[in-house]
């Protein structure tokens, strides 16, 4: 088994590290040497997206003939169609969990080793807001599982830390935003290192705002492209605020890509989706035209 992993896009660089150090350093390939690999009878195991257009590299997708698919995300448009196995669970917190439940059955035939198990469980902590947001009792088990394989707490928090360059954009950025119809939005228009990953943790530190439902950040992503990241804690379902703009995630983690536009071209866009969403979630009450007043008769017992 091989991991397709591209440096150059990839935001989980501690990680990567990390799983070097616990046996997997011939486990991840280039996207070019995985397709020097693909023969015929080739499994292709695709994990947390079931659409071709969220891949890492679609070449690889077109290349295989067999292909899985391991996901939790609201099915959308356009899927994944031609899988052997759809793994679909949308109640699952993630995919992570969804993996390490598959572990399980699999007994002790294998077993994973402290760094795959902390990979695991960084994913869970992730898209759970560290166990807030969408757990259930088998979420707990999940985490329960990856601890008795060895997983530490402790390195797992340290995979989630950044620069002090990083933070203190992501200071920068907080501090630039407002609030527009219960959702704070800001945008960085200057190109930034890591922006990303400080984009993502910028519209987290958002929610912590009173009476916002969701955080929007806008940024520069290069060649045209103007990114958005969203998150919610429940309230309002970003995943649906996104489709609008072409794009798609989870309900309280989502994103999408804008190309040829400007700024302010995709806020109005963005102000428009909001609009919508909460004008169909809370619509306006049907008016009622008075009709004329009907006289009923009460009759009162008299006491005896």
């Amino acid at each position: 088994a091989k991991i397709v992993y591209n440096e150059k896009t990839s935001l989980v660089q501690n990680l990567y590290e990390r799983l070097l150090e616990n046996g997997f350093e011939d486990a991840f390939i280039s996207p070019e040497q995985a397709m020097n690999l693909v023969v015929e009878k080739t499994l292709l195991i695709v994990v947390d997206t079931h659409t071709p257009q969220m891949l890492e590299y679609a070449p690889i997708y077109e290349a295989c003939q067999n292909v899985a698919v391991i996901d939790h995300h609201r099915k959308m448009v356009g899927y994944i169609d031609n899988a052997v196995l759809f793994h679909h669970e949308p109640f699952a917190s993630s995919a992570s969990e969804m993996v390490a439940e598959l572990l399980q059955y699999i007994g002790d035939k294998y077993r994973i080793n402290s760094g795959a198990a902390e990979a695991l469980l960084s994913g869970i902590m992730l898209d759970t807001k560290n166990f807030i947001m969408r757990t259930g009792v088998r979420t707990f088990e999940a985490a329960a599982y990856l601890k008795r394989m060895g997983a530490d707490t402790i390195e797992v928090k340290a995979l989630f830390a950044t620069s002090m360059e990083a933070y203190q954009a992501r200071s920068m950025v907080v501090a630039s935003a407002e609030v527009y119809n219960h959702c704070a939005i800001a945008t960085v228009r200057e190109p930034m290192d890591q922006i990303k990953i400080v984009a993502a943790q910028s519209a987290d530190e958002l929610l912590n705002i009173n009476d916002v439902y969701g955080s929007f950040v806008l940024y520069y992503e290069g060649e045209g492209i103007v990114g958005l990241s969203a998150r919610s804690m429940g309230k309002m379902n970003v995943q649906i605020v996104m489709e609008k703009l072409g794009g798609g995630g989870h309900q309280t983690m989502a994103g999408a890509q804008l190309r040829n536009t400007t700024f302010e071209e995709v806020r109005a866009k963005l102000n428009a989706a909001i609009d919508e969403y909460l004008s169909e979630l809370n619509p306006e009450p049907l008016p009622v035209e008075p009709g004329p007043v009907q006289m009923m008769e009460l009759t009162i017992p008299q006491e005896k």
